[in-house]
């Protein structure tokens, strides 16, 4: 109860310094824009989605062919496609759209494939966090984070839009639309986006070709978004529903009674309204208030009638979720500010496997940065405090409950920035992050260990960066050395049978890296050329046990070397796009055995685009545009596979046909 009052109190001084601090001001602007201007962390990688003539159609597409990035993919069109930078694993990835976090309290995977890149304006990665003005406490506390940001209005004073349509192999067709329409100092966006793929593609199996069923998938997206300026402030809110119906073909492996077979569905309603509202007090105080309501269902069904060799399973989640961050920001001087940032989340959910025990958590996360920004050096300090109530209780008599189980934990954090020439830059940074059990580790019955710990870990990274132009051409060099540590690993041990198992804090994970980046562009007059090489090393190994056997192992799915080639070249209206990634050899298990191998893969995409405007439409001001965009993806029909038994697609092609006026 202490801390619960301490905590408490936190909101309150919190609250109450917005309310105090509204006393108008006049100051010089310029004690405000030195501290915007200059960030102390820049994206580690960033990709401005406007700026490309067919962007891929999901987030995942574009994550993967970040440095230091797995994307983990089970194939298909509606396969699940989890991330995972430098090692730290997919709970310690925060995924952040418009700054508020996308989260899962049930198993903590967020589904990449469910965000499309329709809407979206920027996708950047942060390895520790971004460290700019009102940000959330949940933005400081992430290992790393993916920023997903939503495009402003295509135009502010009359109706505008585009229609994209998208359709190829495995039967897919994915037709969008956005419309945005002004009135007066708000506008209106409505989005809308729609999947249909039945998923098929053939494979390799032994020493026959088979193909790939029950991958398929019918989703839908609809998007509402209202964005308001106010005087020295603006405000968004956005409402989104989207809902799926897919099949998991399950895994590839020889049954003595038939070929792989696999009747497993799953079905997904997802609905959320979130919002903010920046406020500019004075030049000097500003605040930002965000918040979210989302409830999310989710239906998994085994279908033993049509696959008498699945358990069977039909289970029902529904969860429930409300978040509310509070965050100001204090310009001390010219170049130091201070900022509080305090949020607070509630989660629920119901569902009726194992017990049918009912899991809340009630969290509360603080933080509080000083920051120094001169335009060559830089500096933050973070500290955040992280606290956790647990409770549940299950409806038949004496079934397994627990009083109050609380968890908490503090993570600070330092950044410098230096750049001392025009071409040289060096950032570095520190940072002790945790990650909470999810309500899968604690409470299912199959699986559950009400006493876990969160997960920590520990980061050093050190960036340096190389830049220099002359007339046309630039050049860019990037090299990115980095230590990890993982501790109180959060692991599944089985027990005496295979379908059950007991979650455990075991483990220790240490993480030795390097990143490197170079890219050379040419730009004149109507051409345009561009190579980036991508080169990513890690050794991950298992340090859990030095009497065990696997001590001093790679961890699964971490490829000790990895990297990728992207050529672009443009020429007036044209874009033609060569992009190959390279994965070496990695295992699907600690031991590092051949039963766990997976050879390494090499992937090229091409694509070629033209963009038109309308002839018929010249005489307006705005003229309406229509750009096309062909990709074959696999090119040369490589038979790889990212998760061991998950065999990817091969050759595929992609037509979008994108309408705007």
């Amino acid at each position: 109860m202490r801390k619960a009052g301490l905590i408490a109190l936190a909101l309150v001084l919190s609250v109450s310094w917005t309310l105090n601090a509204q006393d108008a001001d006049t100051l010089a602007a310029a004690s405000v824009w030195s501290v915007q201007v200059f960030p102390v962390v820049r994206p580690a990688e960033q990709v401005d989605l406007s700026a490309a003539v067919a962007p891929p159609d999901q987030v995942a597409d574009v994550l993967r062919r970040f440095t230091g990035v797995q994307v983990k993919d089970y194939g298909g069109v509606g396969g699940l496609k989890t991330v995972n930078v430098r090692s730290l694993g997919s709970e310690h990835v925060g995924i952040f759209l418009d700054g508020i976090q996308v989260d899962n309290a049930q198993n903590m995977q967020v589904d990449l494939g469910r965000f499309s890149t329709d809407g979206m304006f920027m996708v950047s990665l942060y390895n520790g966090q971004k460290t700019r003005r009102l940000q959330t406490a949940k933005e400081y506390a992430s290992g790393a984070a993916v920023h997903l940001d939503a495009a402003p209005p295509l135009l502010v004073d009359r109706d505008a839009g585009k229609v994209r349509l998208r359709g190829g192999s495995f039967g897919t067709f994915q037709p969008s639309i956005q419309w945005d329409r002004s009135c007066g100092p708000v506008i209106l966006r409505v989005s809308a986006e729609g999947v249909v793929s039945d998923g098929k593609y053939e494979y390799p199996y032994y020493d026959t070709t088979l193909v790939r069923e029950n991958g398929d998938i019918r989703s839908f997206r609809l998007e509402t978004t209202l964005f308001g300026r106010l005087r020295q402030g603006d405000w968004r809110i956005r409402l989104y529903g989207y809902g799926s119906e897919r099949g998991f073909p399950g895994p590839v492996v020889r049954r003595a009674l038939g070929f792989p077979f696999s009747a497993e569905r799953q079905a997904d309603r997802d609905l959320f309204v979130q919002g903010g509202w920046n406020q500019d007090w004075t030049t000097r105080y500003s605040t930002a208030v965000k918040f979210k309501f989302a409830d999310d269902y989710t239906h998994y069904d085994t279908h033993p009638e049509k696959n008498p060799m699945a358990l069977p399973y039909d289970l029902h989640y529904r969860q429930r979720s409300g978040y509310l961050s509070v965050a100001q920001s204090l310009i001390l001087a010219d170049s130091w500010s201070l900022d509080l940032a305090t949020d607070l989340q509630r989660n629920a959910l119901d569902t009726d496997a194992g017990q049918s025990v009912t899991p809340r958590r009630t969290v509360f996360t603080g933080a509080l940065a000083i920051r120094a920004a001169w335009e060559r050096f830089r500096t933050a300090a973070h500290l955040v405090y992280l606290g956790a109530w647990d409770h549940f209780q299950t409806p038949q008599a004496g079934g397994w409950s627990r009083e109050d189980a609380f968890r908490d934990a503090w993570m600070p954090s330092l950044s410098f920035f230096y750049a001392p020439f025009p071409f040289l830059e060096l950032d570095a940074f520190l940072k002790r992050t945790y990650r909470l059990p999810s309500f899968n580790d604690l409470y299912y019955s199959l699986m559950g260990n009400a006493s876990l710990v969160p997960e920590s870990a520990a980061q050093a990274g050190v960036d340096i960066q190389l830049k220099h132009g002359s007339g046309p051409w630039t050049w860019k060099g990037r090299v990115s050395p980095y230590l990890n540590r993982v501790t109180d690993k959060i692991v599944a041990i089985p027990t005496a049978s295979q379908f059950r198992w007991t979650m455990l804090n075991i483990g220790t994970v240490d993480v030795a890296g390097l990143d490197a980046k170079a890219e050379v562009g040419y730009d004149r007059k109507e051409w345009k050329l561009e190579a980036v090489l991508r080169y990513s090393f890690q050794r991950a190994l298992d340090h859990s046990d030095v009497s065990g056997s696997t001590f001093g192992n790679q961890i699964p799915y971490i490829p000790l070397h990895s990297g990728g080639i992207d050529l672009a070249t443009g020429w007036k209206d044209w874009s033609f796009h060569w992009q190959t990634e390279l994965v070496g050899a990695k295992w699907s298990r600690t031991a590092n055995t051949p039963d766990y191998y997976i050879a390494p893969w090499t992937v090229s995409d091409v694509s070629l685009s033209r963009k038109m405007s309308l002839p018929l439409f010249r005489h307006r001001v705005s003229v309406p545009e229509v750009n096309v965009d062909l990709t074959v993806r696999n090119l040369f029909n490589h038979r790889y596979q990212i998760v061991q038994g998950y065999p990817m697609p091969g050759r595929n092609f992609m037509l979008t046909v994108t309408y705007l006026w």
